[in-house]
């Protein structure tokens, strides 16, 4: 008997009995949506991550701090004077925190491969404000244009320039400006006072600036939302004006390490971390993201299995139902010439036919589902136009076929009892 001619037995078989193929089709279709929303999940979650990453760092960036030298080492209480004191106190734990130093920062010039070494200036400013306005809290960040953003108006591409700032479109609104097309082109001041403990009346200065740029809320760029941005020497030398004379002046928690080419990343990060140094790539921090996904994906998947599972044994119960209901139909066939082989393929391909159906319904909703529920996912968790459940037929198809291999291993031991059924014996009953 032909495989085809078998095929097309297998699913008029299924017809005439349609409630209990439906039924059992749904049971395995829970475990195909269960299934398919996790993997478009998954590679959704991927793609945002990796887009996170490519948006906000660049491949031939390491972050670089030093490695702590803390001790888990409980000290030993002595007695002292009177009046005296030993505690941990509550910032004992800082103690083993290091800072780099210019002259660790020359070091790591030198490395092999390293184009260039920037500090993590971090000036704390006062406010921001401009003509006519009042002072407003502010927060200075580094602008790089290796990171994505969204532009309300204006645009930087390239150098920003020394005198040039980009706001967000909350500081651009607090400042008084008609609309965010009417900041561009505008002044702004940044107010800072020196730490420096040698006056005896607070040194005060204004840094002013040119805003090039507005930016607005990006599902991606999230280094720089909510911060101010301007170059490197910029931020510089607000650092130097506000630190200059104090003890932490040119003492850095992170430094950025930018390399020549992005293959030399990882050969660079061997040698500082070979030098006492704690060294981040792109790679890692993609890498690190990319673990947390895979292990959720593997519990949600871990329910889909379960739903499959629990429909293996409805197919099983099934399938021997219609063993039992087909005996003499079965005895009727062997009796006319058809194989053992040919009785038990049967059986096998009816639950493929299980399988596939159970496969393409539960996948399918899944696919109308997670285009239905993206946009409002993405409204709730504030990430624009960007899509975290995605869909690929590669996926879906795997799903499908997947679950029609299940399905025919289900089918096997209620095949090989219809292909067992002796003829005579299956003729006579009742």
């Amino acid at each position: 008997m032909k495989i085809t001619d078998t095929v097309r037995r297998a699913g008029r078989s299924l017809r005439h009995a349609k409630a209990r193929t439906l039924l059992t089709s749904l049971a395995i279709g829970v475990g195909a949506f269960t299934i398919t929303l996790s993997l478009a999940g998954g590679q959704g979650g991927r793609q945002y991550a990796d887009a996170i990453v490519n948006s906000n760092t660049d491949v031939r960036e390491l972050l670089v701090s030093k490695q702590s030298k803390q001790t888990s080492a409980i000290a030993e209480y002595k007695e002292t004077g009177p009046g005296a004191v030993q505690s941990a106190g509550p910032f004992a734990s800082a103690k083993g925190l290091e800072y780099i130093s210019s002259a660790n920062l020359a070091d790591i010039e030198k490395i092999d491969g390293v184009d260039k070494v920037t500090p993590n200036y971090s000036p704390s400013v006062n406010y921001i404000t401009t003509t006519g306005q009042k002072k407003y809290q502010a927060t200075v960040s580094t602008f790089s244009p290796s990171v994505t953003l969204t532009y309300a108006a204006g645009s930087v591409s390239g150098d920003l320039g020394d005198d040039g700032i980009i706001l967000g479109e909350d500081y651009a609104k607090v400042l008084g400006f008609t609309n965010t097309q009417d900041a561009i082109g505008k002044t702004v001041s940044i107010g800072t006072t020196k730490q420096s403990t040698l006056y005896t009346v607070p040194q005060k200065k204004e840094f002013n600036f040119v805003v090039r740029g507005v930016s607005s809320a990006s599902g991606l760029a999230f280094r720089s939302q909510g911060s101010l941005l301007v170059t490197d020497a910029a931020a510089k030398e607000m650092y130097d004006y506000i630190n200059t004379g104090t003890p932490l002046y040119n003492k850095f928690f992170i430094v950025s390490v930018h390399v020549a080419n992005a293959n030399d990343a990882q050969k660079v990060k061997d040698v500082l971390v070979g030098q006492g140094y704690t060294a981040q790539t792109a790679a890692d921090i993609l890498g690190t993201i990319n673990t947390f996904i895979n292990v959720l994906l593997g519990v949600l998947l871990g329910f889909g299995a379960l739903a499959v599972l629990t429909s293996i044994f409805g197919i099983i119960n099934t399938q021997y139902i219609s063993v039992l209901e087909r005996t003499q139909q079965i005895g009727l066939m062997k009796a006319l010439g058809m194989s053992r082989r040919d009785v038990g393929r049967l059986f096998k391909y009816e639950a493929a036919w299980i399988g596939f159906l159970g496969g393409a319904i539960g996948s399918g909703l899944a696919f109308v589902v997670g285009t239905i529920a993206n946009p409002y996912i993405s409204d709730a968790l504030g990430l624009k136009d960007i899509y975290l459940l995605a869909f690929t037929p590669l996926q879906i198809i795997a799903v499908i076929v997947g679950l029609i291999v299940v399905s025919v291993g289900a089918g096997i031991l209620p095949a090989r009892k219809a292909s067992k059924l002796d003829p005579i014996e299956a003729l006579r009953t009742e």
